[in-house]
């Protein structure tokens, strides 16, 4: 970005540096971004309930699946470290887990100071 579009960018934040304001026009600007504002009426509480349902089953289904996904990555996590210390290339076994190989990087290193080096 050259120099003088950072001063058109500066010219613009001046201008449109206000407060937001939802009632008159249903937009408002925040810097340089303008956002819509979307208004939404009151619902019947049978509606709320119908809408809460809808996404309870497969809600559920989400969680139980994070916890056992979080239960596989304890299990195979020290498996990886042994592959990475048996020399078994990065690439490979980002294709066999479907971690990244900056992950698996990471935890091929020796602990920092006693601390165990985490994924991101």
């Amino acid at each position: 970005m050259g120099k003088r579009q950072r001063q058109r960018d500066r010219q613009v934040v001046a201008e449109t540096a206000e407060t937001p304001t939802f009632a008159d026009n249903h937009s408002f600007t925040a810097g340089r971004y303008r956002f819509e504002v979307i208004s939404t009426p009151d619902l019947p509480e049978h509606d709320r309930a119908a809408a809460v349902s809808a996404i309870a089953g497969l809600g559920a289904e989400r969680l139980r699946l994070l916890d056992e996904l979080n239960h596989v990555d304890g299990a195979l996590r020290p498996r990886v470290q042994h592959a990475v210390a048996a020399g078994v290339p990065y690439r490979r076994i980002a294709e066999l887990t479907g971690y990244s190989r900056s992950a698996i990087s990471r935890w091929g290193q020796p602990a920092n100071d006693g601390h165990e080096v985490t994924p991101r």
